[in-house]
C-alpha cells in the first residue's frame, strides 16, 4: 500500500469520533459518557468535568491522549447535559448545594469504572482526571483503588461544594493550577510534599482553561503518557 494513503489512513483512525456510551450508577443515576478505547492493552483514563460543564470540555485532550494509544472516558456527572435521568426522574444540578447530591457525584466515576472493567480493562489500566470539581471527585475515586496507575488534578481545590480533595500517598499525581487562581494554587504546595505528586503551575485560567496554554497542554499530556505507559511496563 503507498505510503501516502497508509498516512491518510492513520489519520483518519486517530481523528474517529468517539463512542457515546451509557451506563448506571449504583444510586439509579443514568449517565452519558464519550469513549476513546485505548491501543490494545493501554490505559483508559476516567475525566470528570467541572461545576455547570459537560464531557465536551475535554475534547481537545482526550484526542491528544488518543493519538498517543491512551484511551478515555469522559462522562457528564449527574444533572449535566446528558445525565439528568436520576432515580426520581429528569434532574439537574442546580439544586445539588441543597440537597448534598455534590458528594455523591464520587459514585458517577466508580460506575465509569465499573463499565470499563466490564469490557475487559483491567482495574491497573484505569486512571483517573477530573477539572475544578471534578477534581476532588477524581482524587476521591483514586483513593480507595489500589491500582490506580495515575491520577491528573486541574485546579482542584481543598473542598468544592462539600467535595473534599483527597491525597493519597505513593499514587502518581499530576496537580496543575496557575497563579491567578488562588484557591486552587493553595494545593500545589502541599501536594509537593506528598509521596509520588507532582506539580504544574500555568500561566492563567482554571480547569480545563489550563489547556489554552500549549505548552501546559503538551506537559500534561506527555506526563500522562508516561505515567499510563510506566505502569503497563511494570505490569508485564
Amino acid at each position: 500500500m503507498p505510503l501516502a494513503l497508509l498516512l491518510v489512513l492513520a489519520s483518519a483512525a486517530s481523528a474517529a469520533a468517539p463512542l457515546e456510551v451509557e451506563f448506571k450508577t449504583t444510586d439509579d443515576w443514568t449517565l452519558c459518557a464519550l469513549y476513546r478505547p485505548p491501543r490494545r492493552g493501554g490505559a483508559v483514563m476516567v475525566l470528570a468535568h467541572g461545576a455547570a460543564s459537560s464531557k465536551g470540555e475535554w475534547a481537545v485532550f482526550a484526542e491528544r491522549l488518543s493519538a498517543q494509544g491512551v484511551g478515555s472516558l469522559a462522562v457528564d456527572l449527574r444533572g449535566h447535559l446528558d445525565s439528568r435521568k436520576g432515580p426520581k426522574g429528569l434532574r439537574d444540578f442546580t439544586d445539588f448545594d441543597a440537597t448534598g447530591e455534590w458528594a455523591k457525584a464520587v459514585l458517577d466515576l466508580r460506575a465509569a469504572a465499573a463499565w470499563l472493567e466490564a469490557r475487559g480493562i483491567k482495574p491497573s489500566r484505569i486512571a483517573f482526571g477530573g477539572a475544578s470539581i471534578g477534581a476532588n471527585l477524581a482524587s476521591q475515586a483514586s483513593a480507595d483503588r489500589a491500582a490506580v496507575p495515575c491520577l491528573l488534578l486541574l485546579s482542584p481545590g481543598p473542598d468544592y461544594r462539600g467535595v473534599r480533595l483527597v491525597a493519597r500517598p505513593g499514587l502518581k499525581v499530576l496537580v496543575a493550577a496557575s497563579p491567578p487562581d488562588r484557591y486552587a494554587l493553595s494545593t500545589l504546595e502541599p501536594f509537593s510534599k506528598v509521596k509520588g505528586a507532582e506539580t504544574l503551575t500555568g500561566p492563567s485560567g482554571h480547569g480545563v482553561q489550563l489547556f489554552d496554554d500549549p505548552s501546559t497542554l503538551d506537559q500534561v499530556v506527555e506526563w500522562v503518557v508516561r505515567a499510563a505507559n510506566s505502569k503497563r511496563a511494570a505490569d508485564r
